[in-house]
């Protein structure tokens, strides 16, 4: 036990000699500074040194007169006393570095530059799309409108596993696929609008896909990003739509 409590204390930023000290004084009781320098091993030539240090950290409590007398204050108290000036030394670090550093920081170019990415075809498109349920851990939003019904036939079984595994799985269709979603309604959360004219893939909340189609061509196209602050967006967006659903 006082080679763990050693140990412990020495830890928490206290001296091998403040240690030994305060260990003595909690065993022993109240101590004159030659008793407990033999008491704990701590030469007396350091003992008042090290006294001070204990007393100045909280550690222990010291009555006057000839000689001086300490006393360790209780574990629980001085444990306390130890955590709440660790806490204002480390608020006093960190609004040291953050009025420094900050301001350097938003001007250099360590600033996060979010990936976004433009993919076209519905093959390339697919694969992003899989590439992120297979990633997914705690949540997956899904919003179809009939102009990504290609898309089912491969995302449904990866949905149904996801769902199966525990993870959340919402789906927002267009009123048009009802029918190819109705097996699906089963294994997960599903609703339905009119109007839906894009749709997307939010994955965790970190990352999203946002499907479009080409003006011109009707081709598939669609935006990716792993910017956080997109994909909360899209989330938000994707469930002001889904309380509308049906």
């Amino acid at each position: 036990m006082g080679e763990e409590a050693l140990r412990a204390l020495r830890s928490l930023g206290l001296t091998e000699y403040e240690a030994r000290a305060y260990l003595a004084l909690v065993a022993h009781g109240e101590l004159g500074a030659r008793e407990l320098s033999r008491l704990s091993g701590v030469p007396y030539s350091k003992i008042y040194g090290v006294l001070e240090g204990l007393r100045r950290r909280g550690w222990i409590s010291v009555r006057g007169g000839r000689p001086k007398r300490y006393c360790a204050r209780s574990p629980a108290e001085a444990v306390r006393s130890e955590r709440m000036r660790r806490e204002e030394e480390l608020k006093a670090v960190e609004a040291f570095l953050v009025g420094a550093l900050q301001p350097i920081y938003e001007r250099s170019k360590a600033r996060e530059r979010p990936d976004i990415w433009i993919i076209r075809g519905l093959d390339a498109i697919l694969e992003k799309a899989k590439d992120m349920l297979a990633s997914a851990r705690s949540e997956v939003l899904l919003a179809l409108p009939s102009a990504a019904k290609e898309l089912l036939a491969v995302l449904i079984p990866s949905l149904r596993h996801l769902s199966f595994v525990g993870v959340r799985v919402a789906v927002l269709a267009s009123e048009e696929l009802r029918g190819e979603l109705r097996a699906l309604e089963k294994s997960v959360e599903t609703r339905y609008r009119s109007g839906m004219f894009g749709g997307g893939l939010i994955v965790d909340g970190r990352e999203a896909i946002l499907v479009l189609s080409e003006p011109s061509t009707g081709e598939l196209m669609a935006i990716w990003s792993d910017y956080m602050e997109l994909a909360h967006i899209a989330r938000t967006y994707f469930e002001h739509l889904w309380a509308d659903g049906a």
